[in-house]
């Protein structure tokens, strides 16, 4: 698997191995600080059919109105901020039983290094990241992988099943969350310019 940079991502640090993975990217005519603000300031109303889809797969917005910040009420659902460089990268990372309808087993995560050396049989780790890389011309591109990796063999059939069902909706999630961010950063930073 090729990283989109030479540079080493925290994301390859905290998930090397993975049993599956996504990747999706966009230009944004933004500066790195600008991108990161807009990545943190985003909500779920921003992106199309977010909620709507996240109902779907049982891990609806549980109170929330869509208002808030996304990436507050992922932490609030059991995700936590694993690396945060700004201007760089953002990686969340979450554990437990995805593939269960009712309780998901979501586990705390205390620290990095917890998420990281976590093993405990029939649950899966999952990280989400966020890298900004300066192009030419003032723009950036950002990409979001998601990777996933579970801690035994019969975690891993569940996942997988429950994978191939989520993988269409999941992938559309982040290229409309992709899309939503490009509108907020670009906006933000046409602003500022006047």
């Amino acid at each position: 698997m090729s990283a989109p940079s030479t540079a080493t991502r925290h994301l390859d640090r905290l998930l090397p191995d993975y049993d599956v993975h996504e990747v999706h990217s966009i230009r944004v005519r933004a500066q790195p600080l600008e991108i990161q603000r807009a990545l943190s300031e985003l909500t779920a109303d921003e992106i199309w059919l977010f909620r709507a889809l996240m109902t779907v797969r049982g891990l609806g917005a549980r109170g929330s109105d869509g208002s808030r910040p996304l990436l507050e009420t992922a932490q609030e659902g059991g995700f936590a901020i694993l690396a945060l460089e700004p201007g760089r990268e953002v990686v969340l990372g979450v554990i437990g039983r995805f593939w269960q309808l009712r309780q998901r087993a979501i586990q705390p995560i205390r620290s990095p290094a917890d998420f990281a050396a976590f093993a405990e049989p029939g649950f899966a780790r999952a990280a989400l990241n966020f890298l900004i890389e300066p192009l030419d011309g003032g723009a950036c591109r950002v990409t979001t992988e998601t990777r996933v990796i579970a801690t035994d063999a019969r975690a891993r059939r569940a996942f997988r099943a429950y994978w191939t069902l989520v993988h269409p909706g999941s992938a559309f999630i982040r290229r409309m969350w992709l899309r939503a961010l490009r509108r907020r950063a670009e906006s933000a930073s046409a602003a500022a310019q006047k």
